[in-house]
């Protein structure tokens, strides 16, 4: 393995991501990922959106001797990449996974629950404690959206609860719903990888036989005890119908994925079926919750 590797960065528009990646790899890239320009967060896309930033920093790594002026002039004459500057740096050659894992440490929400990366131990013996494998789904327990309803889930009794998980991403809600007490629980996505992640991950904590994964369309229509969902204020509203339709007299509701600004719609269009509530704030984000009358 060489000891260095050469670091080329730039900015272009998300319609030219494609050209941009098939340019740095013919100019001998050996590999390339893309992240926000502008630190913008993903969650949970909408059905048939396209899960990108509007501006993307597009980085790949050359062998430490590639030519930086032959790299930065095909950049320059290329349409697709013309009007992004480049930047280059040398980085050392080192474990990327290995480095990015040992950064992951197991973090407490409410009393009792856990999130522990593999291959470390829950802090506190008597602590209950869900493994994760971050995958390529949305879900590690850091961002406020997740980290609210992870702490209602401990905070609300479920034992002998099913549960549905609507936006269930990596899994992690309705893995630590049942170790929780739940009985089962429904895990919906639109994503299919999501749906891979969340399989992989109740494996991983022995409760797949408990876990049942579907698409939005084979979600069957019962009634449960629990409806979490973390997805966005925009299908949040469109979907409260359907949600509705899965809850019956005292489920109780939690929704996230909600910015503070957006919490009155949301409530608006829940409220012919249940009276929301914000109960938790983080950041710009809200949680609500309510209880489906009698």
């Amino acid at each position: 393995m060489p000891d260095s590797w050469l670091q080329a960065q730039l900015e272009v528009p998300r319609e030219s991501i494609a050209s941009a990646e098939a340019l740095l790899e013919a100019l001998g890239a050996l590999v390339s990922w893309t992240e926000s320009a502008n630190d913008e967060e993903i969650l949970e896309p909408e059905p048939g959106a396209i899960p990108l930033w509007a501006e993307v920093r597009v980085t790949a790594l050359f062998p430490a001797d590639a030519s930086r002026a032959v790299i930065t002039e095909a950049l320059k004459a290329d349409p697709s990449t013309a009007s992004g500057a480049v930047s280059f740096s040398v980085v050392e050659d080192r474990d990327w996974d290995a480095d990015w894992r040992r950064q992951l440490k197991p973090l407490r929400f409410g009393k009792r629950l856990w999130i522990c990366p593999v291959g470390q131990a829950c802090p506190a013996a008597d602590g209950i404690s869900v493994i994760l494998e971050p995958g390529l789904a949305f879900g590690t327990g850091t961002h406020p959206t997740t980290a609210m309803c992870l702490s209602w889930l401990d905070s609300t009794p479920l034992t002998g609860a099913q549960v549905l998980d609507y936006g269930c991403g990596s899994g992690i809600l309705a893995i630590a719903a049942l170790a929780l007490g739940a009985d089962s629980c429904m895990g919906v996505d639109i994503d299919p990888q999501a749906l891979l992640a969340s399989r992989d991950n109740a494996l991983r904590n022995a409760c797949s036989e408990q876990l049942t994964l579907s698409m939005p369309a084979d979600c069957p229509v019962r009634s449960y005890a629990v409806i979490v969902a973390n997805i966005l204020s925009g299908p949040l509203i469109r979907l409260a119908p359907e949600l509705c339709e899965l809850a019956g007299s005292g489920t109780r509701i939690a929704l996230s994925g909600i910015l503070a600004g957006q919490s009155a719609e949301v409530v608006a269009a829940f409220t012919p079926w249940v009276q929301l509530e914000r109960t938790a704030q983080q950041d710009d984000w809200v949680l609500l919750t309510g209880c489906v009358a009698d």
